[in-house]
């Protein structure tokens, strides 16, 4: 035989081109088939575990078995005046709601998922089988030239890169889209507790729950508050402690718990102290959700990023921040939520604080230009933190903190900002009426008394609104206005007699409640960021140096007493039964006559 016998033939080469051919198509095949079953596998498992959880959820809590909504009828029975019991009802009613879209969307997670893992079997079983048959296929041992990489085994990998990616996303929107926490128990890792009825107008009214007190009003609902105090000695301060972050903003107290927050540009931190002793019973930190992490705002000194004061309803503790994170807690430091709106579009940081509403938490984001607004007024509720309303409003940016009038007719939630004056239903937020009397940038909070909301800004004017209308009352439904002494931060204070303006400089304007006539003026050479309080018939006002000085205002301004903090403050007082709290620049301080013991809640 000779030598060129030996030769592969042209036909040789054809049958081993083509062999090739096969053989590559057959390692792409067992490849993508593999791959196919792998990722189908996975999400299999990943899909059967959440119906698993889900399933476990559905079973183990009922629609009658939630101890919130048990607690809630429980506390209906209990309770004999008519508006306490027309709140519980609502929240019980609320509550019912929520419990049954949550049962029935795991249900409906529950039937969508299953079509989801019998579709991740299909493609499973699938695949396998392909792989199986492919791999009898195979080349063994496989030719030198066969083991490199081949552009048809790319191709199989983008392939299963596809498919991976379709499936996990699928599943990924039905979690989002059916999961969610279950009942009782807070997003982003909060541990679910039993939780109280929201408390009445009575119980309120006997705490401290937010900025000014229960009304917004600064009236103290009790008179036994002591008038002489000095820090740098220790005459009547029953104690005072350290506060970890700076923050501006005031104390809010129920039972046996002080609320604050503080915050620099790199943390956030919510603080509970013992009313009874000052001890931190409890600090806790507030991170931005990953999702929403952005760049710190640009801020001023005198607002800080933790100037709103917080609000509790003896259950929970919110507390807002200058870069838009919000947090809940409840009053024993777990948490229960955290959320951020997204970057605040204002020029001096946000200032406004937070309102309790039954069983919601109302936020205030007035932002943007009078050309360009970008307000809105939001309801969250305060188990979940999701979004129970949202009304948009045509006002810009404003730092005022809204108040909630409960008036003959209804319950008003007034808000101020440049240019409308506007009164919303806390319970949908829809808008009852409307006043266009501001000007400026709008920080002093409105205030209410037997009727009449007194709103004021400087370069506007002092403007005496009274409640229960309806629609644009601009022309026809104020009662007087005054412009003498208009302040640029402090808010003012009523009594249902006088009207009382505090500038940043020192003057203390009097006016009339009835028909607003100017009574007296007087100034003070100090700088004033606090907002006056009334106790009695005494007004109690402190400057920035942390003095205090209590007058009252018949025939003119009578000074009664002057107390010294021994601190500068810009944070307005805090009244409770004998005692009187305020936040310093770097102190809590309790003050009072005698180690009075305390009531209410641990």
């Amino acid at each position: 035989m000779t030598a060129d016998a030996n030769k592969p033939t042209d036909a040789d080469k054809t049958n081993d081109a083509q062999q090739a051919r096969q053989d590559e198509l057959a390692r792409v095949r067992y490849q993508a088939a593999v791959g196919t079953a792998i990722v189908a596998g996975t999400f299999c498992l990943l899909v059967g575990i959440t119906l698993a959880v889900a399933h476990f959820q559905r079973t183990t809590v009922g629609l009658d078995e939630s101890e919130e909504l048990n607690n809630l009828r429980n506390a209906l029975l209990k309770v004999s005046d008519p508006e306490d019991r027309k709140v519980i009802r609502e929240d019980i009613r609320r509550r019912d709601l929520e419990l049954r879209q949550g049962f029935f969307g795991r249900r409906a997670f529950t039937k969508t998922g299953g079509y989801l893992l019998l579709a991740g079997l299909v493609v499973f079983i699938a695949g396998a089988g392909l792989a199986a048959a492919c791999r009898k296929r195979l080349p063994t041992p496989l030719r030198a030239d066969q083991r490199k990489p081949a552009i048809g085994a790319q191709a199989a990998r983008w392939a299963v890169t596809v498919i991976a990616v379709t499936l996990v996303a699928g599943g990924v929107f039905v979690v989002a889209y059916y999961g969610g926490a279950p009942d009782g128990e807070a997003p982003d890792g909060g541990q679910a507790v039993a939780v109280k009825a929201p408390p009445g107008r009575e119980e309120i009214r006997k705490h401290w729950p937010r900025f000014r007190g229960p009304d917004g009003s600064g009236h103290s609902a009790y008179t036994n508050i002591p008038t002489t105090w000095n820090g740098k000695t220790g005459e009547n301060i029953l104690w005072k402690t350290p506060v970890p972050l700076p923050g501006e903003n005031s104390p809010v107290v129920w039972g046996k718990r002080v609320f604050l927050s503080g915050a620099t540009e790199q943390k956030r931190e919510v603080y509970c102290f013992s009313a009874a002793d000052g001890k931190l019973l409890w600090q806790k930190p507030v991170s931005t959700p990953a999702s929403r992490m952005t760049d710190p705002p640009e801020i001023l000194a005198d607002t800080g990023f933790a100037c709103p004061t917080c609000a509790t309803d003896g259950r929970f503790v919110c507390a807002i921040f200058a870069n838009a994170d919000i947090a809940c807690f409840d009053v024993d430091g777990r948490e229960r939520w955290v959320r951020n709106l997204g970057a605040f579009k204002n020029s001096y940081g946000y200032a406004s604080s937070l309102n309790i509403y039954r069983s919601t938490l109302l936020v205030l984001v007035d932002q943007g230009t009078p050309s360009k607004p970008l307000s809105y007024l939001l309801a969250l509720d305060l188990m979940t933190g999701k979004t129970a309303w949202r009304t948009e409003r045509p006002v810009s940016s404003s730092w005022a903190t809204p108040i909630l009038a409960h008036t003959a007719k209804r319950e008003e939630f007034i808000t101020v900002g440049c240019p409308w004056v506007i009164a919303y239903n806390p319970a949908d937020g829809k808008e009852l009426w409307r006043a266009k009397v501001l000007d400026g940038d709008v920080a002093p909070s409105p205030v209410y008394h037997s009727g009449t909301a007194f709103t004021v800004n400087t370069g506007a004017q002092l403007t005496a609104i009274p409640t229960g209308g309806s629609g644009d009352i601009t022309k026809t439904g104020i009662t007087w206005t005054a412009e003498d002494g208009l302040p640029d931060i402090v808010s003012p204070v009523t009594d249902g007699k006088v009207v009382l303006l505090v500038t940043t400089d020192g003057l203390l304007t009097c006016y009339a409640a009835a028909d607003g006539k100017l009574l007296w003026e007087h100034e003070i050479d100090a700088i004033f960021m606090s907002s006056p309080g009334l106790v009695g018939d005494k007004f109690y006002l402190m400057d920035e140096k942390g003095v205090m000085r209590i007058f009252i205002t018949a025939g003119g301004y009578k000074e009664v007493a002057k107390a010294e903090l021994g601190e500068k403050s810009h944070s307005s007082p805090a009244f409770l039964d004998g005692r009187l709290y305020l936040h310093g620049k770097k102190h809590l301080f309790c003050i009072g006559k005698k180690r009075t013991s305390l009531t209410g809640p641990d």
